[in-house]
């Protein structure tokens, strides 16, 4: 404000004997500071603040003078456990308020001292109205009802966001960014499910039924290591990619496999021994079917399957005499599938042949379609106290004499064929780098 005070005071002031005459002055007064006293002074950029979201009826008095806090930066603190901080490069130099159980956290994490650092928003409402965030210039603390306040930050905070926060399938954050046990990662756990970081992996999210899945394996300290990928369908299976093998979880297919008919011609059933769950906890009957189901050229001992198994997929074996033997895959059920001849077929169209497992717990004698592909495995398994999976074969159907006998024509070159399949699942299936969970649904 600029005043004129020429002739007003154009006069003669005599003060203590000396005169003084002023004449022709002009006077600026700078504009007041609006400062603010609630037991302290409240100025500047923490007074602007103050005032923006509702002054003493928001924040009550307060408890210190402005005071500097790290890295030249202010801070007050006030009665209604609520505090304003500041600091140049935070958000422009605009002032924020931290409240309640999110100032609380802060506190315990060590103020602006922390990875966090200044706050860069007020503390705000998401959109389901239920929980509160600040967030900071390095994470955020986010607050609800159920979870309490837990800081998010770094690659873990990216890939909460990138789901959609708490609004996304996980929810809210319920722990703060924990060091896991071999000291490398980095984990968060939330309302559904988990986010792990490691330096080589970065962070993926890890839903519970998948975590539950992995954690019955060790974890990170276990054969799968950290995840490697976010969760996604493969084969009809959730499927998730870790750094030392994948783990899978299948739906109930709600399929049962023919009917096994010992009256058709030439039918005949084989039942194999392939492992304890004693010796291989991981396994089961459902597991070991996918296992095998797509891997083909590991475990079918017959060539002309493509390596995965999906209904409506073709093989074509080579049958004895140099034919082509079609077979096309006709059900997929949780623990077997079915293979039925096409025209062609050395035996003939409608041939049908199921493959699938099953387990049995302590068997005191050998079933009469029984097996062995090995003695030691027959001196094992009758009266064994264990839990025994094994493979069954089921061949039945028509099928003609009338041609060159192929792979499903007989007990005698079914149990060579299938013999060979045993072998190979017995030996190789403990190699399997996925792990599947039991089916759901």
């Amino acid at each position: 404000m600029t005043v004129d005070v020429q002739g007003i005071l154009s006069k003669r002031l005599i003060f203590r004997g000396v005169a003084s005459v002023i004449t022709a002055v002009s006077l600026t007064i700078p504009p007041a500071i609006a400062d603010t006293f609630h037991s302290h002074w409240i100025r500047g950029a923490i007074e602007t603040t103050y005032h923006r979201l509702g002054g003493w009826n928001h924040f009550g008095d307060a408890l210190n003078d402005e005071s500097v806090s790290a890295w030249n930066g202010r801070y007050q603190h006030f009665a209604n456990n609520k505090s304003i901080y500041w600091h140049p490069n935070a958000d422009n130099g605009i002032a924020h308020a931290v409240e309640g159980r999110i100032r609380d956290k802060w506190a315990d994490l060590g103020w602006e001292n922390t990875i966090l650092g200044y706050p860069i928003t007020d503390e705000l409402t998401p959109p389901d109205r239920i929980g509160r965030f600040n967030h900071f210039q390095s994470g955020s603390i986010y607050w609800s009802p159920a979870t309490d306040a837990h800081n998010v930050q770094g690659q873990i905070r990216d890939a909460w966001q990138r789901q959609g926060w708490e609004a996304g399938k996980l929810g809210y954050p319920a722990t703060d960014e924990i060091t896991t046990p071999d000291g490398v990662g980095r984990f968060n756990r939330f309302e559904h499910g988990h986010i792990y970081w490691s330096p080589t992996t970065g962070a993926h999210i890890i839903e519970k039924d998948m975590f539950d899945l992995w954690g019955a394996n060790g974890w990170e300290a276990g054969t799968l290591g950290y995840p490697t990928s976010d969760r996604y369908q493969l084969n009809g299976a959730v499927t998730q990619d870790f750094q030392h093998g994948r783990l899978q979880i299948f739906p109930a297919t709600g399929q049962v496999l023919r009917t096994y008919d010992n009256k058709a011609y030439s039918s005949y059933r084989q039942i194999y021994p392939i492992v304890t769950t004693n010796d291989h906890p991981r396994l089961h009957e459902a597991g070991m079917m996918r296992e095998v189901i797509q891997h083909m050229g590991t475990y079918f001992p017959l060539s002309g399957c493509p390596e995965v198994l999906a209904v409506g997929a073709t093989c074509t074996f080579t049958t004895t005499g140099g034919g082509k033997g079609p077979a096309t895959v006709d059900r997929i059920s949780d623990t077997g599938f079915t293979l039925i001849t096409g025209d062609g077929h050395p035996e003939g169209k409608g041939r049908i042949l199921n493959i699938r497992f099953d387990h049995v717990t302590a068997p005191a004698t050998a079933d009469k379609d029984m097996v062995f592909t090995d003695p030691t495995i027959q001196k094992a398994y009758v009266g064994s106290n264990k839990t025994w999976l094994r493979m069954i074969v089921e061949s039945f159907g028509e099928t003609s004499t009338t041609k060159i006998a192929g792979p499903f024509s007989s007990d005698h070159v079914g149990t060579q064929v299938w013999s060979q399949m045993a072998t190979s699942i017995t030996q190789r299936i403990d190699r399997a780098t996925t792990i599947y969970g039991k089916v759901t649904g």
